[in-house]
């Protein structure tokens, strides 16, 4: 039976209380001098250095290696200065110190002076390769490229995970969350040859479920030939109970299926369309930590007021509205007509009319 794989170094915590009772003592020779005091900064190269998380391969490690034997290595690497000066000046992997530990702000139960003790060590590659202008004869080789972040807090290692493995699990949270919305509304969509896909059972389906249900609660017993209750009747009458129970079951959990949809469907509806809507009238702003107030006190007043005052101009306006609705229902005086006499119609000219004055025995034909 083989061993398991040991976890992944991102997911490993390592401590080394033994390497810290080792410092904290005095069997030392006096290499390097004391006083030791606990996680101090001569002590983190060499803390770091009993991990898994260290690479002997580096040049951290050769210079460790060196130092079981000899004794000016052995005080290189319990002094950071020096010995990260002297992984300066050649190309290679190595381990520095990029983020000391700090001073812990004043506050309530912190002690004056108090150390926060987190130390961040980057793993880099020191290029060959440099650019022209950037070499200076303390650091020959400025160009690097990280290759990985560790941090120590108090006594416990920790290797800082990769960009990418951030990124996938975050696409694996999502992917996951999608995978059970899927089986969630798989169940949404029915058949049926009438009407196609719906998402939401018709009337008809629910009709039919019910009339189905109320048939099936209402069966009549079984009878003999002779119109007479069979011998199996008494069976038939005990068990109706657990009929009608498992019928109505069924139908409240019909039910449920049915107000659980129009819930999802009416969540998904307000969804849409008050997405953009606040119901404050003063919501907030910014992030957890630096919230405020969109607008000011008095600004919410003034709105008020303004609210106000065009509600009281509309309600006048109604008001008007209505009086002058009602005087317009009452009926209206009619002024008297003025009675215009009729011009008399024009005379008729006749040819009996043209002759009056005239002597007719002097015409031709008169009597």
């Amino acid at each position: 039976m083989t061993a398991p794989p040991p976890p992944p170094l991102d997911e490993t915590i390592s401590r080394r209380q033994d390497v810290v009772q080792w410092w904290l003592s005095d069997d030392k020779n006096g290499i390097p001098p004391p006083p030791y005091t606990w996680m101090e900064e001569r002590f983190i190269h060499r803390y770091f250095s009993e991990t898994p998380f260290f690479d002997w391969s580096t040049k951290n490690g050769l210079i460790f290696t060196h130092a079981q034997t000899n004794i000016p290595a052995y005080e290189l690497v319990h002094n950071r200065k020096e010995l990260e000066a002297t992984l300066k000046k050649s190309p290679g992997v190595e381990y520095v110190i990029s983020h000391g530990s700090q001073l812990v702000p004043k506050g309530p139960g912190i002690v004056e002076g108090q150390q926060s003790h987190v130390w961040v060590l980057r793993k880099q590659e020191r290029l060959n390769e440099q650019p022209p202008g950037l070499s200076t004869s303390a650091n020959p080789y400025p160009l690097t490229e990280t290759r990985g972040s560790y941090y120590i807090v108090n006594e416990s290692v920790y290797q800082a995970p990769s960009v990418a493995d951030v990124v996938g699990n975050r696409l694996l949270s999502a992917v996951v969350a999608l995978e059970k919305m899927f089986e969630k509304a798989a169940t949404l969509p029915s058949f049926a040859p009438t009407t196609g896909h719906t998402y939401l059972p018709s009337a008809k389906e629910r009709k039919t479920t019910r009339s189905s249900t109320a048939g099936s609660t209402h069966a009549s017993p079984t009878r003999s030939r002779s119109a007479s209750l069979a011998p199996e009747t008494t069976q038939s009458l005990r068990s109706a109970p657990a009929d009608i129970a498992s019928a109505a079951s069924a139908s409240a959990h019909s039910a449920e299926d049915l107000l659980a949809t129009r819930l999802l469907a009416d969540s998904l509806r307000q969804t849409s369309v008050y997405s953009d809507d606040y119901t404050d009238e003063n919501p907030l702003l910014g992030e957890p930590g630096n919230l405020k107030f969109t607008f000011s006190t008095a600004a919410i007043k003034k709105r008020r007021a303004a609210d106000e005052a065009a509600e009281k101009k509309a309600s006048e306006a109604r008001d008007k509205a209505t009086f002058s609705r009602a005087g317009s229902g009452s009926p209206k005086p009619v002024a008297e007509k003025v009675k215009v006499p009729t011009p008399p119609p024009p005379a008729v000219f006749t040819e009996a009319r043209a002759m009056t004055g005239v002597d007719t025995s002097t015409l031709p034909g008169s009597w």
